[in-house]
């Protein structure tokens, strides 16, 4: 199994270029075509200024906002000379209520994306990252600044909850996961009313191995507040190279109002963690 069609989204020549390399050599090692979307935003806001005023800011922003485009698109073009993956480009400036829409649409046919991890120096990796989980429903792998893509071989880390959005996780990392050496499936205190409570992980181990790919089983103890501070600690311990994870088992209010394992893991995450939902 493998990734046939992986997409990226430029809005900077810096923030995003990271994400960039990952997705050409994620591309290149499954033998995949490259869909990289050059999107700018024009997030002029309107009712803010004297009548007629509107119209001459957004014309502005619009403008502001295509010459960064044409300046992202030039040096997409000098970035991809000699690489020898399939790809293509399109690029469009959008207005920052349409840009869900625009993803959507574009990222639907996609089997993976491939984006900057949010909440560091990007304004708007989070934007993108909730258009592809939520609008596209695709899944996404995130790179913190200074990563790369994970390798083959070596060790994944899955959290895993017996809940749906980490299934659809485990489904969508599947070629990556076929190509490490283990996965580490990660359960932090079953829940009582878990379907495999008896058996923490045994189905999905069974799951990974008729794929083909080696795991195990760790049941930890929440010794810590946040799953995610665990999660990481877990995959720091076996050097994991990657972390699998759903997304979103609460609602996006609520974890952007009071946290939660999805916010705190897009935070401070220094290894690609891959999601969906």
């Amino acid at each position: 199994m493998s990734y046939k069609i992986i997409a990226t989204i430029l809005t900077d020549t810096d923030q995003s270029a990271e994400a960039l390399d990952a997705a050409i050599a994620l591309s290149d090692r499954m033998d995949a075509h490259l869909d990289v979307y050059v999107v700018t935003i024009s997030h002029t806001e309107t009712n803010n200024y004297y009548i007629g005023a509107e119209a001459l800011m957004v014309a502005q922003q619009t403008t502001d906002a295509m010459a960064e485009r044409e300046a992202i698109e030039a040096w997409l073009s000098d970035r991809m000379r000699g690489e020898v993956v399939r790809w293509s480009s399109q690029a469009a400036t959008v207005q920052g209520p349409a840009l869900t829409g625009y993803l959507a649409r574009k990222l639907r046919f996609s089997d993976l994306v491939v984006l900057p991890r949010p909440y560091q120096d990007n304004p708007e990796a989070a934007s993108l990252v909730e258009a592809c989980l939520f609008a596209a429903e695709r899944p996404v792998l995130m790179i913190p600044k200074g990563c790369k893509a994970p390798d083959a071989g070596g060790h994944v880390l899955m959290g895993w909850n017996d809940g749906a959005e980490a299934l659809a996780a485990a489904r969508a990392a599947m070629p990556l996961l076929e190509q490490a050496d283990i996965t580490d499936i990660c359960i932090i205190d079953p829940p009582m009313h878990a379907a495999d409570r008896s058996d923490p992980g045994g189905a999905m181990a069974q799951y990974l191995m008729r794929h083909g790919t080696k795991s195990e089983v760790a049941v930890l103890a929440k010794t810590e507040p946040h799953v995610s501070d665990i999660l990481l600690r877990r995959a720091k311990e076996v050097g994991a190279k990657m972390i699998v994870s759903g997304a979103y088992g609460h609602s996006r209010l609520r974890e952007a109002v009071f946290g939660g394992a999805t916010r705190d893991l897009l935070e401070l995450a220094d290894l690609p963690i891959l999601m969906s939902r």
